[in-house]
């Protein structure tokens, strides 16, 4: 008897084992579609938040700490794991969220052209305008629109009255009726500077959305897509809003979503940034209407499978970027923390390194930097004039301005108001020359205590030189308090402010010093 209930135990541990392998195995809304509960299956490949990442690179300290390996994929091997998808899916479309062709070394070489190059290999169908695709200049990406294969969505950008880019496309695929439609995130004038941005405005995006949705049902669509680059924030405020979206692809604020979420109607989800993910949305059809979306994301190091093409281009454009940064500026003793989540709620020594740089560059008494316009870590070691370019790929210019205390003030308790959220809070300030106090407990506008200055009180009647740089000054980050500001001086990009400082100094040791105290803090 003993014999016969090891076997049947042994039995149930098999059959049990079985349905966990071919639970985690099997894609049973793929087998509702072959029994027919579900009449089509189209799959949308993603990417959002590329940010001009051409080349692969196993990159130390990411968002979320300093220890953490982000595998930075580049759009070679991007292309590599698309065509895969494309091949078990081949009812699909590729679609990006924005904010593609700057935010490196490689894509500042001349404009962002080497991103458009090898966008134009990677088969877009569609992509939404980002607002840092605006950072070359708002003729640049007008440019860039008409040099590209594939358009650029954006139903609520206008020009002296006009739409600038296509508000929607119409793909169909699989026999089924898609319409896209694009998003642009309206205070993308105050998160960037915009060469020439006159009768340039940003409409509201529930109005704009509806308009563009009651023009696809017209046209007898059978689901409607949003590529948004809103963030999920004010996505999910659209949703509420908005009626007759059935996806959305979140983009802006960088979110890694590895389940897809719902509200009402409308499922959503949003794919990293930086080339670290592609994913995957699943629209399943029953009734004729998207019954289900599913989601999954995709990360390889298998360097093998990256597309030769885009490979080529990349490596073109790495090699000039390389060459115009191959000067070795000195040695850093620490590893210099830009991670994204802190660098905009918290005092970072990598933020310190470059206000101090500005304070010291700039003859100036105080420095004040949005922490938004750190964008990377700088590991341990040999400093190159590349990787110096690489948390700062703004062109952003030193200024030294005349301001009282009084502004100082404003402006720190300004940089505050979306504190903690170090995804959307690029407005955080850091400092050098003084040091600030603020309660984490506090309503919005009422956070900051105390700001010093050599172990006094700074005066707010006292007018004193404060180096930031030209974006703050032009209203970047909504920030006015700078407005109509005696302008004493302008520099050079703050990443070659960096450069310089590093050069001279030979060596640094950047420390966090107590320069921002958070009272009260609620979340960590």
């Amino acid at each position: 008897m003993k014999k016969y209930t090891n076997i049947i135990v042994l039995g149930v541990l098999l059959l049990v084992a079985a349905g966990y392998l071919t639970y985690r195995t099997v894609n049973f809304n793929d087998v509702l579609l072959k029994v027919g509960y579900y009449e089509k299956k189209i799959s949308l490949i993603n990417s959002g938040d590329v940010h001009g990442h051409l080349v692969y690179d196993e990159a130390n300290g990411g968002y979320y700490s300093l220890d953490e390996v982000n595998v930075e994929m580049g759009m070679p091997l991007m292309k590599g794991i698309i065509d895969d998808l494309r091949k078990e899916n081949p009812d699909s479309l590729l679609l990006d969220s924005g904010d593609m062709f700057h935010g490196t070394n490689e894509a500042n070489v001349n404009e962002g052209q080497g991103v458009v190059e090898a966008a134009n290999l990677m088969g877009y169908d569609a992509m939404a305008l980002g607002n840092h695709d605006l950072d070359f200049g708002f003729d640049r990406a007008v440019a860039i629109k008409a040099e590209l294969k594939y358009p650029i969505l954006s139903a609520n950008v206008y020009r002296k009255g006009k739409l600038v880019f296509d508000p929607y496309k119409i793909v169909t695929v699989g026999g089924k009726k898609i319409g896209i439609f694009g998003l642009t995130v309206p205070e993308a004038l105050s998160n960037m500077n915009v060469s020439d941005p006159t009768g340039v405005e940003f409409g509201d995006p529930a109005v704009s959305a509806r308009q563009t949705i009651d023009e696809l049902r017209k046209q007898n669509v059978d689901a409607i897509v949003l590529v948004s680059h809103l963030g999920d924030d004010l996505d999910k405020q659209l949703i509420k809003d908005v009626d007759g979206i059935d996806f959305i692809l979140c983009g802006h604020h960088h979110w890694l979503y590895k389940d897809i979420e719902k509200i009402n109607n409308t499922f959503y989800a949003e794919p990293g940034s930086y080339s670290t993910h592609v994913g995957l949305a699943d629209m399943y059809f029953r009734s004729g209407k998207v019954a289900k979306v599913t989601w999954s994301l995709f990360q390889s190091k298998d360097r093998t499978k990256e597309d030769k093409a885009v490979a080529q281009v990349a490596e073109k454009y790495h090699a000039i970027a390389l060459e115009q940064g191959k000067e070795i500026l000195g040695t850093s003793t620490v590893q210099l923390n830009g991670i994204r989540s802190q660098v905009r709620s918290k005092e970072t020594n990598l933020a310190n390194l470059i206000t101090d740089s500005m304070r010291e560059i700039g003859k100036a008494d105080i420095a004040l930097l949005n922490g938004g316009g750190i964008r990377e870590s700088v590991p341990k070691g040999e400093v190159s004039l590349y990787n110096a370019g690489r948390p700062l790929p703004f062109v952003n210019s030193l200024m030294t301005i005349e301001v009282k205390g009084e502004v100082v003030y404003a402006a720190l308790e300004r940089g505050l108001r979306e504190w903690p959220n170090g995804s959307s809070n690029g407005g955080f300030l850091q400092v050098s020359g003084i040091k600030y106090e603020f309660d984490g407990s506090k309503p919005a506008g009422k956070r900051l205590i105390s700001v010093y200055k050599d172990g006094q009180p700074l005066a707010k009647d006292k007018v004193y030189k404060v180096a930031t740089n030209d974006y703050l000054i032009n209203g970047g980050d909504n920030y006015k308090e700078f407005e109509g500001a005696k302008v004493i001086s302008k520099g050079d990009l703050l990443r070659d402010v960096l450069a310089a400082y590093i050069r001279n100094k030979k060596e640094v040791t950047p420390e966090v010093d107590g320069r921002i105290k958070i009272l009260n803090e609620r979340y960590k």
